[in-house]
């Protein structure tokens, strides 16, 4: 799935493997294990000495979440389906990003090349508790394959937001 986190400046992918059972007609529960890498950058070229240097700042944002969740059946239309689902989950998250990062140029530092430091005031891993919801179309492509079509929303107590849209493969076992 394509995502992107935060305010939307980190594009990245995310996954996820489930594990559905039903618990009324158009009512299942399901367990979710999934994760999320998400990466950016600050773009920093220089010259030094006639040569063009790349010192780009790069950053990471990657997690692993476990979640059990509700998923309805909203409509049912032969091949057809179109569900919404709420996983409040767990999540693991560690990041790169510093919170101050601070470039000082040659005419302050009287260097031939940038000086950068970085400041970091919260922790850079974390555990947080969230919720996800997706909506989802399905279509069944044979009697216990079918594809998904997702859009998905989440956030947790870090004060992240996760945004995705994706495809998924379903096997279904009887």
């Amino acid at each position: 799935m394509s995502s992107r986190h935060g305010t939307g400046d980190l594009n990245g992918i995310s996954f996820s493997s489930n594990y559905i059972k039903p618990i009324k007609k158009n009512l299942s529960y399901l367990i979710t294990i999934g994760g999320s890498t998400h990466q950016g950058k600050n773009e920093l070229i220089y010259n030094l000495n006639g040569k063009d240097i790349d010192g780009s700042i790069l950053y990471t944002t990657s997690g692993i979440q476990l979640g059990f969740g509700l998923d309805y059946n909203l409509i049912k239309i032969k091949k057809h389906k179109f569900n919404v689902r709420l996983i409040p989950f767990i999540r693991y998250q560690s990041t790169s990003i510093p919170d101050v990062s601070t470039i000082l140029y040659p005419p302050i530092t009287e260097l031939p090349l940038p000086v950068i430091y970085f400041e970091q005031f919260r922790p850079s891993e974390t555990i947080a508790a969230g919720l996800e919801s997706n909506l989802i179309y399905n279509l069944t492509l044979f009697n216990t394959v079918s594809l998904n079509l997702i859009a998905s929303f989440q956030f947790d107590t870090n004060g992240d937001t996760l945004r995705g849209l994706g495809i998924g493969l379903v096997k279904t076992f009887n």
